[in-house]
């Protein structure tokens, strides 16, 4: 740690920090002002748009600088969870800006604590559809059998592949024993069309047979894994194809914790449309 440089605050600290910052990020957004969000990005930062684009730094300044400032913004549903050094924020935003429709997109930030500051290494956004409820869907527990399997050991990066191609694995064989395994008790999944569920839902909705009812192939492509510590998270694209012949383009990033034992556990994940089935 460099001179001058901090442990990190403490988690209610760390949490008050993370609520202003998210305040002022809106805001900032919401004035399309580029010289909050030169400070607050880290250099390896990476955004994935409401439109599924995955943008670097440069990118995403440049065209926060083109945006016209919006006539009205707000957020809310901000939720803020520390794990240690790496921190994730997931909220709901709207704006009306001149010359389009009202626009409510779900995000999830993730922050760094560098030593002195927090900076913004990753962000997603989802727009939320029209009709689907902005309140975070929840389902009662349930049981399900416990899971048999093993997990890959060795090399962090190589494990996290592995653990990235069972992920999409269990989803085709809607193998919920997998994801009760692998899910922490706080799991959030924020779905393509901007809703957000708990884990009791998510097992849920992963018990269901969708892959057998709707799709015909759901391939996993252009993987990249970024770790933060005991943080890491997994960038990929899953370009599909649905039984009626309509093909799409889904972006996701999941966001991994390396546990005390050595496992990791699925904190969260993040869908956005890049392609709308066609």
């Amino acid at each position: 740690m460099s001179a001058g440089a901090a442990s990190v605050p403490p988690r209610d600290l760390a949490e008050a920090q993370l609520r202003a910052i998210n305040h002022r990020a809106v805001n900032a957004l919401a004035n399309a002002d580029r010289s909050y969000f030169e400070v607050l990005v880290a250099q390896d930062f990476l955004s994935t748009a409401p439109n599924g684009e995955w943008l670097g730094r440069g990118a995403h300044l440049e065209r926060l600088g083109t945006t016209a400032p919006a006539e009205s913004f707000a957020y809310s549903d901000v939720r803020v969870r520390v794990f240690g050094d790496v921190a994730l924020v997931h909220g709901l935003k709207g704006a009306n800006r001149a010359g389009g429709p009202p626009q409510r997109v779900r995000y999830t930030d993730v922050y760094q604590w560098d030593g002195m500051h927090w900076h913004l290494v990753n962000t997603q956004h989802t727009p939320l559809r029209d009709g689907i409820s902005p309140l975070l869907q929840r389902s009662p527990a349930s049981p399900h059998p416990a899971w048999q399997g093993s997990d890959p050991t060795g090399d962090d990066l190589e494990v996290l592949r592995e653990l990235n191609e069972n992920y999409v694995r269990a989803f085709r064989e809607a193998d919920v024993a997998w994801y009760d395994a692998h899910l922490a008790p706080d799991f959030v999944v924020v779905s393509p069309d901007g809703s957000m569920q708990d884990r009791a839902r998510a097992l849920a909705d992963f018990a269901e047979p969708a892959f057998a009812t709707y799709l015909r192939s759901f391939p996993v492509d252009k993987v990249r894994i970024r770790r933060f510590g005991d943080i890491a998270l997994i960038h990929a694209e899953n370009a599909y194809e649905r039984k009626d012949g309509r093909r799409g383009v889904n972006r996701y990033t999941d966001i991994w914790q390396k546990r005390p034992d050595g496992r990791w556990h699925c904190l969260a994940a993040h869908i956005t449309v890049r392609k709308a089935p066609a």
